[in-house]
């Protein structure tokens, strides 16, 4: 543990460098493999999406026995067998030609994302910084951030350079030489068993019975809010580069647009995470919720070629990196600071759930329908319908 008021840079520098990597390389680099693919081994997107959708389901099935492996201490063994796994997997998929061991590939993909990804580098900032994790947390992923402005045009250059093999190749380096040297060596090692008076344990503390939630509007609001931006944050990340394709974009304009989202997000996560005093986390809630309502009105009206497509990527960007903090720093706000850690799981359950049917269900509706124009509608519809219930969760929060 850190003393009080000192922040361990080197530990929260490395930590979000891996975030950086592991969302690049696990999440965002999908998006630009799905076209050579497809070319290559005639799988359709349909198929293709729904093995990442397995991934997701993957993710979350692992997810609590990595908290509880967190929670006890074993951190560093956690995050860097995840690298490892990624890497292992990642090298697995250059060598594929079969769809079966595609699936299974991704589904310990998934096994990867839920040991190295946000949820697990949040609670291990947590066990190290104390009262310094909100923090830590923004650093982290203000750093994370710029995963898809870095990926996104990386991998674009990987793929035309050495193919969509050998730029899997490249990535699975990456996260084996960076990512699991990183954890590896600044993650602390051993159990430690935490006094009860260290404020930055205060999970450890007898909690009372979570499940009063479940009593108010406002908590099924939250999580409807939720659901909905959770299959929009998914979704998109990985029909974007097609939906700007089909809309009459080139590639290079399709890959510009899209590297936006990034500093759209890092600048958003700024502004929330050390601008709390202009603004409270309700009105950061509502200005989120309004971002992607606006994202998706301006889309359908954007033609191809045309600059406004930043304007899109930026409310989009910034919608989005602004959730992140909002998910986990204002449901104590809303519904009391007891028991943080089981209502953030019951939130995250039916999230997690929707999530991981989003890419496959976009790419579903793509095909069924010969277009990604329902999807953008669908998308438009669902970031509305997010703002309404977040307003009403707003406005029941406030009883008592």
């Amino acid at each position: 543990m850190s003393p009080p008021g000192s922040m361990p840079w080197r530990f929260v520098s490395a930590l979000s460098f891996t975030q950086l990597i592991s969302y690049g390389t696990l999440f965002y680099a999908f998006a630009l493999l799905i076209e050579p693919m497809e070319r290559e081994l005639g799988w359709s997107k349909t198929a293709l999406t729904a093995a990442y959708s397995l991934a997701l389901v993957s993710s979350a099935f692992f997810a609590f026995p990595v908290g509880r492996l967190i929670d006890r201490g074993y951190g560093r063994a956690v995050m860097t067998g995840g690298s490892i796994l990624a890497a292992l997997f990642l090298a697995l998929w250059a060598w594929t030609d079969h769809y079966l061991p595609f699936v299974l590939i991704w589904l310990g993909i998934g096994a990867a994302m839920s040991a190295v990804f946000y949820e697990p580098g949040v609670a291990v900032l947590a066990s190290r910084l104390g009262l310094l994790t909100r923090r830590g947390i923004t650093i982290m992923t203000l750093v994370g951030g710029f995963a898809s402005t870095v990926f996104i045009p990386l991998t674009h250059v990987l793929i035309e350079a050495y193919g969509w093999r050998g730029a899997l190749l490249v990535l699975a380096a990456l996260n084996l030489a960076i990512c699991a040297v990183l954890h590896a060596s600044s993650i602390p090692a051993a159990p430690t068993r935490p006094k009860q008076s260290d404020e930055s344990h205060i999970a450890a503390r007898p909690a009372s019975d979570p499940r009063r939630v479940l009593k108010k509007p406002a908590f099924w609001l939250f999580v409807v809010t939720s659901v909905l931006q959770g299959i929009i944050s998914t979704g998109i990340p990985v029909h974007l580069i097609p939906i700007l394709l089909e809309r009459g974009f080139t590639i290079d304009a399709a890959v510009a647009a899209y590297t936006v989202i990034g500093p759209a997000q890092v600048a958003a996560r700024f502004m929330t995470g050390f601008g709390e005093r202009a603004m409270s986390l309700r009105g950061i809630g509502v200005a989120t919720m309004a971002l992607s309502v606006l994202a998706f009105a301006l889309l359908p009206f954007v033609p191809g070629g045309s600059w406004l497509i930043l304007g899109f990527a930026g409310l989009y960007g910034a919608a989005n990196g602004m959730l992140t903090i909002v998910r986990a720093l204002l449901p104590p706000e809303l519904f009391g600071r007891e028991d943080y850690g089981a209502i953030q799981g019951m939130i995250a359950m039916p999230v997690r759930i929707a999530m991981a049917g989003a890419p496959f269900a976009f790419g579903a509706l793509w095909a069924s329908r010969g277009n990604y124009d329902a999807v953008v509608l669908l998308c438009l519809g669902m970031a509305v319908c997010a703002f309404g219930a977040f307003m009403l969760n707003l406005a029941l929060a406030k009883e008592p």
